[in-house]
């Protein structure tokens, strides 16, 4: 989140916008980059348990099915940190995981456009313990140790430079987990500091 404080006003100031994008069918574009994500941990935290960002890296791949609307599917490699609460103790877990989700983006204007997407997350490791306050033999565990996660993805994308095929976009996200345990904190924000490139194109437009 602090990097993405950073390359916003960036982005935003020195690089003129000189190309909007315009959705049409047979249109697919990919955009990549970094990814910072937090969970978010509502209400009390236990002593010593900071609200990190975590990194990762995401590839989204958009598919226009008119000027208005695009079938999405994201590849999100992330680190996820997990909370749970139990008898007013907590448990804190983390691992790495791949994010995957397929839905519908919506294009409002050129710059601006949202998605909705289900989603599923995958652990690709053997989830760690950042902190606990439960004494041997009374462990509880997290979502970090499933073997998959469901929820819905909710994001919404800003263009913020462009030129021909190529542009620079801002994408913030929102996962929504429906398969938390009892008492776990499992949402997460996210954001993405992409590149896209536009690698096919419906052919009357080059005309």
């Amino acid at each position: 989140m602090k990097a993405f404080a950073f390359f916003f006003p960036i982005f935003f100031i020195f690089l003129p916008r000189t190309f909007a994008y315009t959705p049409k069918e047979g249109n697919i574009s990919g955009t990549f980059g970094p990814f910072w994500s937090r969970t978010n941990f509502q209400g009390s935290m236990p002593p010593g348990l900071k609200r990190t960002d975590l990194g990762g890296f995401a590839v989204v791949a958009v598919g226009d099915v008119n000027d208005r609307g695009s079938l999405e599917i994201a590849m999100i490699y992330m680190q996820k940190a997990y909370i749970r609460e139990s008898a007013n103790l907590f448990l804190s877990e983390q691992t790495q995981l791949m994010h995957i989700t397929m839905g519908y983006r919506r294009w409002f204007t050129s710059y601006i456009s949202a998605s909705l997407a289900f989603a599923s997350a995958y652990p690709m490791d053997t989830p760690w313990v950042v902190h606990t306050d439960f004494p041997p033999g009374s462990e509880v565990d997290t979502s970090a140790r499933d073997l998959v996660e469901y929820g819905f993805d909710m994001a919404l994308q800003y263009e913020l430079w462009s030129h021909e095929k190529d542009a620079v976009v801002i994408d913030t996200r929102y996962f929504r987990s429906v398969t938390p345990k009892q008492g776990e904190r499992a949402d997460h924000f996210g954001v993405m500091l992409g590149f896209r490139h536009l690698f096919q194109e419906k052919e009357d437009r080059k005309k």
